[in-house]
């Protein structure tokens, strides 16, 4: 048999799958569907922040809200259909073993065409980040993920359909009622912000789905009473893998790093509760009796501290309030020191005037003939 004549009987077995009835359904009577829609997902990656780039971000919070609570109900709707083949009658370690990988169970087939559906409507994840100008969202454990789950639960679905995939679609399922859960409250106002506190269980909980995901495959594997495809356990265990170090990385970046930041921030509060402002050059202001020395001043933007005999009009912009640790805009900076008459008056340019009188001769200059 010569090579085109391989590949040409590969093409044609991919397109017919493990049942008739399969391929008669909706996106799965050819690999074409499917690889179309990942071309056009990562096309629209590609150029999708250009186009946005000078348009404003869309308004689609409704929207969202919708297409969130429709990923619970789907969510919900596939560990329901999981529960009905009954997986778990053998036993938590032999579960789903009673279906091979050459089942012809219609219930369970059922379950992997609307498992791969929920994984092919997630691509709207990313379109939504697009649309509304969130790029920093479109990482590359966020495309990965989306395009790997969309392939494999498409393939599954089409050659080898069994218990396995069921036990890990519940597994998955179960995490998205969860974490689609959270996005939909998250999106309601900020009113729901109160009972939003279990935000990073939802990663944690991930996490701990891979780890069982990985022990499931490898305990099945090697078990006798499970007859599962061996070409795609190994495909799962070692994306299952890729994706446990690339949410470990994730959950290390977001959480620890928060933490090191709010640290920070607690540290910061304390020192100006008692009246202590550290400077990026090392030195600190501590004021008495709540008011700053007069020949210093601090510059939020920039963390530093100078004389204000050196500071231009532009330092002036800001200024803050070590005892209260808020600051205020003002193109004047207010200096406390002494004052041996609080006010003056005197002719300038043959009008009556009254100045307020420091040390530092500052102070706005008042017309006493224009009020009235």
């Amino acid at each position: 048999m010569s090579y085109l004549e391989k590949i040409d009987r590969y093409l044609d077995s991919l397109k017919i799958g493990k049942s008739a009835l399969v391929d008669s359904w909706f996106m799965m009577s050819s690999p074409s569907p499917i690889l179309s829609v990942v071309v056009l997902y990562l096309i629209l990656i590609r150029i999708g922040p250009r186009i946005m780039k000078n348009r404003p971000p869309l308004r689609m919070n409704r929207l969202i809200s919708y297409y969130n609570a429709f990923q619970v109900l789907l969510a919900a709707m596939i560990c329901f259909k999981v529960f009905k083949l009954n997986l778990f009658r053998d036993g938590i370690i032999y579960a789903g073993c009673r279906y091979p990988s050459n089942t012809q169970n219609i219930l369970l087939l059922d379950l992997g065409w609307w498992y791969f559906f929920a994984k092919f409507t997630e691509l709207l994840d990313t379109v939504f980040f697009v649309l509304r100008k969130k790029d920093k969202q479109i990482t590359f454990l966020h495309v990965y993920h989306h395009v790997i789950m969309a392939l494999y639960s498409w393939s599954y679905l089409k050659f080898a359909a069994g218990g396995e995939g069921a036990v890990l679609a519940l597994l998955n399922s179960v995490v998205h009622v969860v974490m689609y859960s959270y996005y939909l409250l998250s999106g309601l106002g900020p009113r729901f912000q109160k009972y939003l506190w279990w935000k990073k269980y939802v990663t944690k909980m991930q996490l701990i789905q891979f780890i069982l995901m990985l022990a499931y495959c490898a305990h099945t594997h090697f078990s006798s009473r499970c007859q599962y495809a061996s070409g795609f356990t190994y495909f799962i265990c070692t994306n299952i893998t890729i994706f446990l170090f690339l949410f470990l990385n994730f959950y290390s970046k977001s959480y620890k790093a928060k933490k090191n930041i709010e640290r920070e921030i607690k540290e910061e509060y304390e020192k100006a509760r008692n009246g202590i402002k550290r400077c990026s050059n090392g030195s600190t202001i501590k004021p008495e009796n709540g008011i700053t020395d007069g020949n210093l001043s601090s510059n939020p933007e920039r963390g530093d501290c100078k004389s204000t005999k050196d500071l231009s009009k532009d330092d002036f912009q800001s200024h803050c309030y070590l005892d209260r640790g808020d600051c205020i805009n003002s193109t004047d900076v207010i200096v406390p020191s002494e004052v041996k008459k609080a006010y003056d008056d005197h002719a300038d340019d043959e009008k009556l005037v009254l100045i307020r009188r420091t040390t530092q001769a500052g102070g706005p200059k008042v017309d006493l003939n224009s009020i009235k």
